[in-house]
């Protein structure tokens, strides 16, 4: 329970850090709109007025996530710059030009909330009008999830250098330097004992006198 309570802490303060924070909305753009769409299409054939508001309230609110989004990602662009202008230049131009284009497209994610708005106090089953703007959600969450996915893969393009779409970081396969056979003997090899110093022979021989007549 501790450790739960600690991951959730950590958690809650991540959401403090916009370039977290963008990584976490981003997928409401795309998935969450598809969870949107698919409920009002199955709860279109079963003919359930209320679902279909639900599915389109779902919809709406994974569109709005825009705002948020854009906001922060916007916040977090000059440290992610700032990590790949040295190493790799292209990646962090890569990503200004996504921001830039996801800016010009925030349009399409306003509409299709404002459409599915609409529908849902219309209501998407009472009259043509309700209708149109029913199938306008469609279309117009077809068109956003298309264009989240392709600036996804944009984004991946920038991100990640393991894909086969761009190049090896590493284009020389690094080997093993080979041990030189020098450098093992010395390792094996025992270490030879220290040679003992021998006595000089001045020192260790005495001196013979020669016999004098008066020694007896």
């Amino acid at each position: 329970m501790k450790e739960f309570i600690e991951q959730m802490e950590k958690m809650t303060a991540a959401f403090r850090d916009p370039e977290y924070l963008f990584l976490v909305l981003e997928p409401l753009l795309v998935w969450g709109i598809a969870f949107g769409l698919v409920g009002l299409v199955v709860t279109w054939f079963l003919k359930n007025e209320k679902l279909q508001v639900v599915s389109l309230i779902i919809m709406i609110a994974s569109a709005l996530a825009v705002v948020p989004y854009l906001q922060a990602r916007g916040n977090a662009q000059e440290r992610i710059e700032s990590v790949y202008k040295v190493s790799d230049p292209s990646r962090a131009k890569g990503f200004h030009t996504n921001t830039l284009d996801r800016r010009e497209h925030r349009w399409l994610y306003l509409a299709l909330a404002g459409i599915a708005g609409a529908a849902v106090l219309v209501g998407p089953r009472r009259n043509r009008l309700g209708l149109g703007l029913a199938i306008g959600s469609v279309a117009f969450s077809l068109y956003a999830i298309n264009y989240g996915l392709w600036m996804h893969y944009q984004d991946s393009l920038a991100y990640h250098p393991n894909l086969k779409q761009n190049e090896a970081p590493v284009k020389d396969k690094i080997r093993a330097e080979p041990v030189e056979e020098k450098a093992t003997e010395t390792v094996s090899r025992p270490p030879e004992p220290a040679p003992t110093e021998t006595p000089p022979e001045s020192a260790t021989r005495r001196a013979v006198r020669p016999l004098t007549a008066g020694t007896p």
